[in-house]
């Protein structure tokens, strides 16, 4: 791989990882179009997601601190804290995650539909689902724009709320071209949780799934004896935390000035090319 194939990668990952037009649709369509689309690219990928980690550890640093002093603290007491109380709906939000490992007749399970559907090598299916995160988009701000009900906090999440959210997190998982991001905020909006708090429970949420899904994919890229680039890596990598950083700032701003429809319009429109030209 290119050094400039891996800053491009890495600016992509970077950018569509926190903002709600899937950062792994983009980057199928951005390794399609520079042809480095290869077997080697799971480790590259894998990379790249722990460099956008990075950008959300440091964002998030001061309540994941707050989190992590808590859960040393979880069993010391009946009375849980608010902070011990987002500990256990981020959790329960984790559950659905074990749908992807449940045996399957035909296709095994889910995580290896999604490893069959990224490994197709067609851009159809990434078309389709950018569209289904363009309607979730869309009916989340619509929800959150014009409903009546009273916003929750990040601390008032119960645990539907929290297993909605997490379902959600887990489709997008599977099905390339669906939003992580996108999915998680849409049905914290449709929960009647406000805009700043429905970002947060989904960023901090995305943490130990993208940990989880590194450490497991990294196994599996070692076994079939994938081998590394090193300093295209190490570039993707750090140009993926930096604007990954950035991409959070603009996409919390973009929230909370109830622009997120255009994250509707843009995935509407760019499936939609995929699906006719692909």
């Amino acid at each position: 791989m290119k050094v400039f194939d891996a800053i491009i990668q890495g600016i992509i990952q970077g950018v569509t990882e926190f903002l709600p037009v899937s950062s792994s649709g983009h980057l199928a369509i951005s390794q399609y179009f520079l042809g480095t689309n290869n077997e080697n690219n799971l480790l590259f990928n894998i990379c790249l997601h722990l460099g956008t980690l990075f950008s959300v550890l440091f964002v998030y640093r001061k309540i994941i601190l707050k989190l992590i002093i808590s859960f040393f603290e979880l069993f010391k007491s009946s009375e849980k804290n608010k902070y011990q109380k987002l500990i256990i709906n981020l959790i329960i939000a984790l559950f659905p995650l074990f749908f992807l490992f449940v045996p399957i007749p035909k296709i095994k399970n889910l995580k290896s539909l999604a490893a069959s559907l990224a490994d197709s090598g067609s851009l159809l299916p990434i078309g389709i689902f950018l569209i289904f995160t363009s309607i979730l988009i869309l009916i989340g701000f619509l929800c959150s724009k014009y409903s009546d009900k009273r916003k929750k906090n990040i601390f008032e999440i119960n645990a539907k709320n929290s297993f909605l959210i997490g379902f959600g997190q887990m489709l997008a998982a599977v099905f390339p071209g669906l939003s992580r991001s996108g999915s998680t905020l849409s049905i914290g909006l449709m929960q009647s949780i406000d805009k700043k708090s429905a970002i947060d429970f989904s960023f901090i949420l995305g943490i130990p799934a993208i940990i989880a899904a590194s450490v497991l994919e990294f196994k599996e890229a070692l076994e079939t004896g994938i081998k590394i680039e090193f300093i295209p890596t190490i570039i993707g990598m750090l140009i993926a935390a930096i604007t990954g950083f950035l991409s959070i700032k603009l996409f919390k701003w973009l929230v909370s000035s109830n622009k997120l429809w255009v994250f509707s319009i843009y995935t509407f429109i760019l499936g939609l090319i995929i699906i006719i030209f692909r």
